[in-house]
């Protein structure tokens, strides 16, 4: 028995050392799954750092056979390798059916990747999106996400470097830039350019709309239209920033986003201030929106103050110094910087739902922009509650993540609703005001006619009394008892009475004729036609009436007497006035104008004779005046013309000129006599008055001595 054991003891220590040897390999299998990712279906996957190995303090330059000599550890040791360079190390074994499979990683923009497995080793070259060569696509790359062979049954090994110079602030800590998921190629290029399409499409969609907007404002200057306006622009220049980051390898201030925060905080407080009228509705309420507008202006400032460390500050390269933000980037963290406008939005939310409770229509519309964004995160409860529906087809998962942006669309349309139904409120209660104030005008108005219209009849018959006496003042000319041949006027108040007058007398064997222009014309002019007049009763006891510069200073002295005009100043009231003195014994007639000008035909030839260019009154002046006195020989036949600037002054024709002298003359020129030149000049006037209105008294003389 013992010989037989003896001989079987050799098999027996083999099964024993087979089994032991067989043990410490499957446990050694088991050490190594643990360590290797296992890739078991198609979708895209996040690895988790549990399978990362790190290597710090290593150039992106190291030969490959040195980097996977080098020492790797399970943690990063340091922070601060974000910025110097750190690479990972990563197993996956591949358990699916497709070996074309691609490597996606998260904002990243300095990069370089290797991977190895029995297909060999595949490196991809150093990258940096500020490269001059920097390709947003190539055939085995799109941005930083890899095209990579990974063969079916076996482990690759992928070897990745990152870096962040400058420093992203956002994303310099683990799960940031070195977060690293795996799909298949297939979907990695359908979300990017998915990603693209849905940047083609909100992009545009907001530019029009702040557009859109920022017209309305123009035309309406509703204030509302440009805030919202603002909000569009600045969530525009946003999406192109973030996209030209991939496409263009731009790398944008890290500040500008807690401006671009700072500034859509303000306006969006500001147009909630405006569309829920809360200066009028809740005016406590209203300080405090204000006092929040005040200090996000004064954050953008902060903010704009810290963009100028960017991009050589120790901030963007001393992680240890300046540690990963919890709160968010700026001297005040985004996080708390946030809190003000999301307290304001809740209060206008709940402020929008009492008012349309009240009745008011915009408010709904405000309300419905404010659900958008709760339905479209809703949406996203199917892909969490049955995820393997839409694990199963990325393209309907793709489009069911992009529901809360697609939705964000729908924003501007609805606050335009709200803003146009707050315009249409608006007018509807200034017209209802209006149709009541019209409705209490017309009444008063009606009150008030009827008294103007018994005071307009007793201003009227006043009026008409005046005018009577202004006609007895006027003297009546007996025209051969004056030593006139032919004579002709025309005195035409433009109201019931004027403000034109004219004055004869006679002394020895010179007559005297005067034709004036007092101030203004209807009852101010009548008054001065009167004060006039006196005046010249008393001028007539002038004992030569053949001197008409004597005459006008005389009259120029009564009226400073009368009126008593203050030495250095001067007032409304005076008069232009043209005197004729002539004599028909001695064959002479004499002119002296004050701003009135006489007109002499001989012939068919129009003489203009200008008076001074002065008036009488209005002012003190040193006594006598000096007025220049033109004589004529009437023993040579000629006919004589003088009239105010009611004639000349008129306006009328097609082009509404005035009428002026031109006119006058070759009215006279054309004429056979005096009569139908004075006849002529008043039916032309009429006819190139036609149904404008007289702008002043008309008086026109035309007389042969």
């Amino acid at each position: 028995m013992a010989k037989i054991y003896l001989k079987k003891l050799p098999a027996i220590l083999f099964i024993i050392l087979f089994l032991l040897f067989d043990t410490k390999l499957s446990f050694s299998q088991e050490k190594k799954d643990e360590l290797v990712y296992q890739l078991k279906n198609e979708n895209l996957q996040t690895i988790p750092d549990s399978y990362f190995q790190y290597l710090e303090g290593v150039s992106h330059t190291i030969p490959f056979t040195e980097l996977k000599s080098e020492n790797w550890t399970n943690n990063m040791k340091t922070t601060q390798s974000f910025y110097d360079g750190y690479w990972i190390k990563l197993a996956v074994y591949n358990h699916t059916k497709n070996e074309v499979m691609g490597i996606h990683h998260n904002f990243n923009f300095e990069k370089k990747l290797i991977f190895e497995n029995k297909l060999g080793v595949k490196k991809f070259n150093f990258l940096d999106s500020e490269q001059e060569d920097y390709k947003y696509k190539d055939e085995n790359r799109i941005w930083f996400d890899y095209k990579i062979r990974m063969p079916i049954g076996e482990i690759t090994e992928i070897y990745s470097y990152f870096r962040s110079q400058p420093l992203d602030r956002l994303n310099s800590r683990k799960g940031g830039i070195d977060k690293i998921s795996i799909g298949t190629w297939e979907e990695i290029e359908f979300a990017e350019n998915f990603r693209t399409s849905r940047y083609l499409i909100t992009i545009p969609v907001f530019l029009f709309f702040a557009i859109y907007f920022l017209m309305f404002y123009l035309v309406s200057r509703d204030k509302n239209y440009l805030w919202i306006s603002i909000l569009l622009f600045v969530f525009s220049f946003q999406g192109f920033a973030f996209s030209s980051s991939s496409y263009f390898g731009y790398r944008f201030n890290y500040m500008y986003g807690p401006m671009g925060l700072a500034l859509v905080s303000a306006v969006v407080i500001q147009f909630f201030r405006n569309l829920l009228l809360l200066n009028h509705n809740y005016p406590k309420l209203d300080q405090i929106f204000i006092w929040t507008i005040r200090v996000y202006l004064i954050l953008i400032m902060v903010y704009f103050f810290d963009s100028f460390q960017y991009p050589e500050g120790e901030r963007y390269k001393n992680l240890i110094e300046y540690p990963f933000p919890k709160y968010g980037v700026g001297t005040i963290p985004l996080f708390i910087a946030s809190i003000p406008v999301i307290l304001a939005s809740f209060t206008s939310v709940i402020i929008s739902g009492i008012m349309w409770r009240n009745g008011d229509k915009s408010s709904g519309y405000l309300i419905i922009s404010f659900l958008i964004p709760v339905v479209g995160t809703l949406s996203q409860l199917p892909r969490f509650l049955v995820p393997d529906i839409f694990n199963e087809n990325y393209v309907v998962e793709r489009f069911i993540v992009s529901i809360p942006s697609f939705a964000l669309l729908f924003i501007p349309a609805t606050i335009g609703l709200a803003l146009a139904q707050r315009s249409n409120d608006t007018k509807q209660v200034f017209f209802d005001k209006q149709i009541e104030l019209n409705e209490s005008l017309e009444k008063r108005v009606q009150h008030r006619t009827h008294e103007l219209t018994k005071a307009n009849q007793t201003i009227t018959e006043s009026i008409n009394s005046a005018k009577a006496i202004q006609n007895a003042i006027l003297p009546e000319i007996d025209a051969k008892a004056c030593g006139f041949k032919e004579f002709e006027y025309v005195w035409e108040p433009r109201d019931i009475v004027g403000g034109d007058f004219y004055w004869m007398g006679q002394k020895d064997d010179w007559s005297i004729l005067i034709v004036a222009d007092c101030t203004g014309h209807g009852i101010p002019g009548a008054f001065m036609t009167l004060i006039s007049s006196t005046l010249l009763g008393r001028v007539s006891h002038l004992k030569d009436l053949s001197k008409p510069d004597q005459v006008l200073s005389h009259l120029d002295e009564l009226l400073e007497e009368t009126l008593r005009y203050k030495e250095g100043g001067d007032t409304s009231f005076g008069l232009d006035c043209g005197v004729i003195c002539f004599s028909q014994k001695r064959k002479l007639l004499r002119f002296a104008g004050a701003k009135t000008n006489l007109y002499q035909k001989i012939d068919e030839e129009v003489i203009e004779i200008k008076g001074d260019k002065k008036s009488l009154g209005y002012e003190m002046k040193e006594h006598p005046i000096e007025f220049k006195v033109t004589e004529f020989d009437t023993s040579q036949h000629s006919s004589f013309f003088i009239f105010s600037d009611g004639i000349t002054d008129q306006v009328g024709g097609e082009k509404k000129l005035m009428y002026g002298k031109r006119r006058v003359i070759a009215r006279i020129k054309e004429a056979v006599d005096v009569q139908s030149a004075v006849n002529n000049i008043v039916a032309d006037i009429n006819q190139y008055q036609a149904g404008h209105k007289r702008r002043d008294d008309l008086t026109l003389f035309g007389f042969t001595i």
